[in-house]
């Protein structure tokens, strides 16, 4: 009896610890460093970096909105990058084009992801809010693909 426990122990531990994945840093200079494989001329001052559970598996993904100080805004808005947390590295999933904040999650999810509502200025009309889907690669290319919102379902909001 007393080995049997022993074994029990001994798995119980092994398929525990076998469970754990190796969390990516998700602070800002872990976004940095994701984000310089493919732009290395971004600095810290050129985006604002927030993180979330964007698909509930316990691992912080992250998301990225560039500033005025970076190449990556045009007169109706700045590109949001979205990261992905797989196999324990931060993965640019997503870039999108014309986003202003307000930035937020929502509690809706589409194809596993939660869908990401910001701001947008069409040219000629007033500002209004657009949800952003996850289509299973991407989610869109610029805002204004996104989907007028009529009801938020606001879960928390990423950037002011």
């Amino acid at each position: 009896m007393k080995l049997s426990l022993k074994v029990i122990i001994t798995l119980f531990f092994i398929i525990f610890l076998s469970g754990c994945v190796h969390q990516p840093s998700v602070g800002h200079d872990g976004v940095l460093s994701a984000l310089q494989k493919y732009d290395p001329q971004l600095k810290q001052e050129h985006f604002l970096s927030s993180t979330v559970d964007l698909n509930d598996d316990e691992c912080q993904d992250a998301i990225a909105l560039m500033n005025r100080k970076s190449r990556y805004c045009g007169k109706r808005g700045c590109v949001m990058l979205v990261l992905l947390c797989q196999e324990g590295e931060l993965m640019p999933i997503a870039k999108t084009t014309h986003v202003n904040p307000v930035v937020s999650t929502s509690r809706n999810k589409t194809l596993g992801l939660k869908n990401i509502d910001v701001v947008v200025y069409p040219e000629g009309e007033s500002p209004y809010q657009v949800s952003l889907h996850y289509n299973g690669k991407s989610y869109p290319m610029s805002a204004m693909f996104g989907y007028k919102i009529e009801k938020r379902t606001l879960e928390r909001v990423l950037f002011k």
